[in-house]
């Protein structure tokens, strides 16, 4: 079988396990403590350890998953709560709301912080799983990132409230940004802190349902996609510079 075609077999059969994951976790009956949240993580945390056994990614989870890096959590965290809340900062600047207007989804504590930290590791392990770096032997970085992408706001139909004209071009550059700088950084922890920042921090305001910069707005998909496509190009200038210091 041809590697590459190998390689976008693999991500989908991944993409495929996460879902069946995700059904198995709700067989079981958890006791009231104990949020679903933690099992799927615990699962994708196993599933994540075989695959790096048997691709032999021993070095890569190493790596990608060491607590050199953890640092660039907090980081994440930040960026990723300052994408979040630049459409309403855009629309305050803009005049177009106030800010006696504005009201904060979360209330924080450190349950709803745990819990939000334990869904999005376990979402970054589906879709920025180690099986990416198996996949990315036979295929680029950006090429990984366009496809994981596109999946990303592909499975989303499977909700069938969504508007995916709406929606569809922040889950695709979000998705492709993730994936990018996940191997840019060669990390996981930017990842995860930059999808925990832009998910808890989120605010209520009368642009809720602005075409541009509402909670489905295009602003998100904006700012994304510069994002992504900044990250695209210091990709291919790293690769060039590898190649030339070969």
């Amino acid at each position: 079988m041809n590697l590459k075609l190998k390689s976008y077999l693999t991500i989908l059969i991944f993409l495929i396990t996460g879902m069946l994951i995700m059904g198995i976790a709700q067989l079981f009956k958890t006791p009231d403590w104990l949020n679903s949240a933690f099992i799927i993580l615990t699962l994708f945390i196993i599933i994540n350890i075989a695959t790096a056994i048997f691709f032999n990614l021993k070095s890569e989870i190493k790596t990608f998953w060491g607590f050199k890096k953890i640092y660039l959590l907090p980081i994440g965290l930040l960026a990723g709560g300052l994408i979040a809340v630049s459409p309403t900062l855009v629309g305050l600047l803009a005049g177009i709301s106030h800010f006696r207007e504005l009201k904060f989804d979360n209330t924080i504590t450190l349950s709803s912080v745990v819990v939000t930290l334990a869904i999005v590791a376990w979402e970054e392990l589906w879709f920025r799983g180690i099986f990416l770096n198996y996949c990315n032997r036979n295929l680029s970085a950006i090429n990984i990132s366009i496809v994981i992408g596109l999946l990303f706001m592909l499975i989303h139909l499977l909700n069938p409230e969504i508007n995916l004209l709406k929606t569809g071009p922040t889950l695709f550059f979000a998705g492709a940004f993730l994936t990018i700088v996940y191997f840019y950084f060669k990390t996981i922890w930017l990842p995860i802190g930059l999808h925990f920042g832009n998910n808890y921090l989120t605010i209520q305001s009368t642009i809720d349902k602005h075409w541009l910069l509402g909670n489905e707005g295009y602003f998100d998909a904006i700012i994304l996609a510069i994002l992504f496509l900044v990250f695209v190009k210091l990709t291919h200038n790293k690769t060039n510079e590898k190649k030339i210091g070969l």
